[in-house]
């Protein structure tokens, strides 16, 4: 099980030799972040989006650029390449019904149960999806992760914000990436249910929990948990960027969800919790 509390006594990730790219990046040169980095990766297709966002709880700086992860399984890749070849119409109950491979066994893996199956959501993932698929006309003719992908991707995280799981399972992108992106970037946030089977996440990501219960099991397999919960329950950190505590700031300024390694306000707030596990109330 990973110690918690030697994890997160320096506050920070380890410290790593940077790519020669990254160290000129940071010299100066001018490397453009690029907006959409995409690439297949097992059965599943990724999305790194670089840009502003909407939503005032990820970020309230409406000039920030931030990075979000996007997760895709091929059936759904296939289903709206066979869309615009047809000519057909994409429905949201057939979209969300094919998250195989990127939603895994999530309990809310059935449509109409998770908050990114809302209009909103599922009209940008489409609208997505059409524009990458006009680019490539088979799931095969997607590149692979390779070392000029990495080079884009850290380029973006570098300095930067980064949202793992805007959609999808987070756990899909390779280990040593995450690794690395979480080491250079301004800060992340990253939650996932597969935190049972994929504890070597637990540096990185939240285990997303539903209930006191699976927060102690998780916290044994070495994951700090962030509970979704109807029920009122004591002794964990509310939200800051939650009604309950009055909007106090937003994912990006807080950086509290980044797992075991992260999160800037870790070091004050363990001097004064045994828990540092998140609460949010759902409504």
């Amino acid at each position: 099980m990973i110690d918690l509390k030697e994890l997160q006594k320096n506050n920070t990730v380890k410290t790593k030799e940077l790519p020669v790219f990254l160290e000129n990046s940071i010299q100066g040169s001018k490397i453009k972040k690029l907006p959409r980095v995409v690439f297949k990766h097992g059965a599943n297709v990724l999305v790194f989006r670089y840009g502003t966002t909407a939503n005032d709880k990820i970020c309230a700086d409406k000039k920030k650029k931030i990075v979000q992860t996007y997760t895709f399984s091929r059936s759904q890749f296939d289903y709206i390449l066979n869309i615009l070849k047809t000519g057909g119409k994409a429905n949201a109950k057939d979209f969300f019904s094919i998250a195989d491979t990127n939603c895994l066994d999530c309990v809310f893996n059935s449509y109409g149960l998770c908050y990114t199956h809302k209009y909103t959501q599922y009209s940008g993932f489409i609208s997505m999806l059409k524009s990458i698929c006009k680019g490539f006309d088979s799931f095969e003719s997607l590149p692979s992760l390779n070392d000029e992908i990495k080079k884009q991707l850290f380029n973006q995280a570098f300095n930067t914000y980064v949202r793992f799981g805007t959609y999808g399972e987070p756990s899909a992108i390779p280990i040593d990436l995450v690794d690395t992106i979480c080491s250079i970037s301004e800060t992340w946030t990253g939650y996932t249910h597969q935190w049972v089977r994929r504890t070597e996440y637990a540096p990185y990501f939240m285990a997303s929990v539903h209930n006191t219960h699976q927060e102690s099991m998780a916290h044994k397999k070495g994951f700090r948990a962030y509970i979704a919960t109807e029920d009122e329950i004591d002794g964990f950190i509310q939200c800051p960027a939650s009604k309950e505590a009055g909007y106090k700031s937003s994912c990006a300024a807080c950086g509290l969800c980044s797992g075991a390694l992260g999160a800037k306000n870790i070091r004050k707030l363990i001097q004064r919790r045994d828990n540092t596990s998140v609460k949010i109330f759902v409504h």
